[in-house]
């Protein structure tokens, strides 16, 4: 039986090749993806972020100044005496508490108009403010400040007031039973890409600091629980593109390695051969070449294998006693199956042939369902 056997491919170094490019590439992508400079180092108006939109330069302003600056406090100190809140994340009971360390005498400056504990903004300009009416003694050297965008609040009896026409002004200063709650219409230019135009760090410096070595709390403004940040936001854009792109090339690595050289090759299978047919033909075998009394010793043993099977009995069951099952069974003569079963010496091919129907009926009787 013939086959047509599948044509041999040559060893090709392709696949190594493309895999080398593809393990290049994605060294390159996982380098531009992990480079810093897209980075944001935390978040917006945050006191440790480095980013545009951090405040870390803040920071290090108060300390060049001498101020003994505390940073990521939701709450100051008693013994601290001016506090930021560049962002109001907190409760109701924080805000309790933070108003409590004003009523105490501490300064709070509160650079969140929208805030509850701010005067109450209304309106909102943009761009560069030039200081026209101020009675806060502090700020009479700030001339001019730059704002992308601010708001205002009244200016109201008892309140002091800079940056305004004296009935909105940027910045609004109320007491609040022995401190005071200053509020300004944006942090925007406390902010590190904003910090040094005009005269932004000049206000800073003469709203936060009072004195060399006086406590300055920055508070944090993002508590935990108060950002709406996911999971999913915390993937970078470059790491999240660097995963597409390794997705594709998975994909185009597999279509390339799935791909046919050419249609299926036909080959012709063996023909199954039922277990006690191949006896049989190795006993033709054998009486072709006239071992006469191996191919009688192989087909007693397979008829044997067989009936043992059949019955439930053991392969070394005595000839005799499976006789005697077979002769219960069906009927066929006790003697006859004892000496068709045994081993005894077959010389000739006329009593090979003989043996084998002898056998045949044995196990025609016994294996085919005509039992008795």
């Amino acid at each position: 039986m013939t086959s047509v056997a599948a044509p041999a491919r040559s060893t090709s170094r392709s696949p190594y090749i493309i895999g080398g490019v593809l393990v290049v590439a994605l060294l390159i992508i996982a380098l531009i993806a992990g480079d810093g400079s897209s980075s944001t180092n935390g978040a917006p108006l945050s006191p440790t972020s480095t980013s545009a939109d951090g405040t870390r330069a803040l920071v290090e302003l108060l300390g060049e100044l001498g101020a003994d600056e505390r940073v990521g406090q939701r709450v100051p100190d008693s013994d601290t005496r001016v506090a930021l809140l560049l962002n109001d994340g907190l409760d109701s009971t924080g805000r309790a508490e933070l108003t409590s360390w004003v009523e105490a005498g501490g300064t709070l400056v509160v650079a969140d108009p929208d805030s509850d504990l701010a005067a109450g903004s209304r309106g909102g300009f943009g761009g560069k403010i030039v200081q026209a009416r101020c009675d806060m003694p502090a700020l009479q050297d700030v001339r001019e400040l730059t704002v992308p965008f601010a708001a205002t609040f009244p200016v109201t009896s008892g309140r002091q007031s800079c940056f305004g026409d004296g009935r909105d002004a940027f910045i609004v200063r109320s007491s609040r039973g022995s401190g005071a709650i200053v509020s300004i219409g944006s942090a925007q230019m406390f902010v590190n890409s904003e910090l040094g135009q005009l005269d932004n760090s000049i206000l800073a410096a003469r709203l936060l600091v009072p004195g060399e070595g006086a406590s300055v709390a920055i508070l944090d403004p993002n508590p935990p629980g108060s950002g709406h940040t996911t999971l999913g936001d915390l993937i970078a854009d470059r790491v999240f593109q660097a995963m597409v792109q390794l997705v594709v090339a998975f994909a185009l690595y597999a279509l390339w390695r799935s791909r046919r050289l050419g249609r299926p090759v036909i080959e012709s299978q063996p023909v199954a051969i039922a277990g006690s047919q191949f006896v049989r033909a190795v006993g033709g075998l054998q009486q072709r070449s006239r071992s006469t009394d191996r191919a009688a010793a192989t087909l007693r043993a397979d008829t044997r294998r067989a009936l043992s099977e059949r019955f439930g009995v053991a392969p070394t069951t005595d000839v005799s006693a499976l006789a005697q099952l077979v002769d219960s069974r069906t009927g066929l003569d006790h003697a006859e199956i004892a000496a068709a079963l045994a081993d005894t010496p077959i010389l000739d091919e006329q009593a090979l042939v003989h043996l084998g129907q002898q056998l045949d009926i044995i196990r025609q009787e016994a294996l085919d369902g005509r039992s008795h």
